[in-house]
């Protein structure tokens, strides 16, 4: 486990040296997102993964998706629609945030919360990629780049923070 020196507080310092060590541990469990990114590494059997479920929802919900490689492409009222699963909709950066907030507060039942939270993130990522085929489908291509913005952009942001939130306050992982 890696350790990292505390910051000890004087007297009334005490919230401010405990937020220092809590920024310090966040940036020291945030390298493995700059290795990813430096070294432009990735896992496409993660993505073939995330285009196989999102294709199978797809096609549970009857909207005839067609998948080719790593895109996936549906009929809409005025011909088709399709996008490419690529590295970033994998959430891996999403599920690499939520394991550096949960290392970087001091205590808690850290793997209990990384085994049940990080797997939420990815199937909401999946709900994610589904409701903007959905959209698409529904409502055509009226609206997307708003919803894509607020959904695609910030969706799993409040996730995760949601997410942290939770595993912070609960008595089940930080007691």
């Amino acid at each position: 486990m890696l350790k990292i020196p505390k910051i000890k507080a004087k007297k009334g310092q005490e919230k401010q040296i405990k937020a220092l060590n809590f920024l310090i541990r966040l940036l020291v469990w945030a390298i493995p997102l700059y290795i990813i990114l430096i070294f432009d590494l990735s896992l496409p059997q993660l993505q073939y993964a995330v285009a196989n479920i999102v294709t199978y929802l797809l096609n549970l919900a009857g909207m005839h998706p067609v998948l080719n490689d790593l895109f996936i492409s549906i009929p809409i009222k005025d011909g088709s629609w399709g996008a490419f699963i690529n590295w970033d909709c994998t959430a891996w950066k999403s599920m690499l945030a939520f394991l550096a907030l949960v290392m970087a507060v001091d205590k808690g039942k850290k793997v209990k919360g990384l085994i049940l939270f990080i797997p939420l993130i990815f199937i909401v990522n999946i709900l994610r990629i589904f409701f903007m085929f959905y959209f698409v489908k529904t409502y055509d291509l009226a609206y997307f780049e708003i919803v894509h913005t607020l959904i695609w952009s910030w969706g799993l942001i409040f996730t995760v923070l949601i997410f942290w939130i939770i595993w912070l306050k609960s008595k089940h992982f930080t007691s």
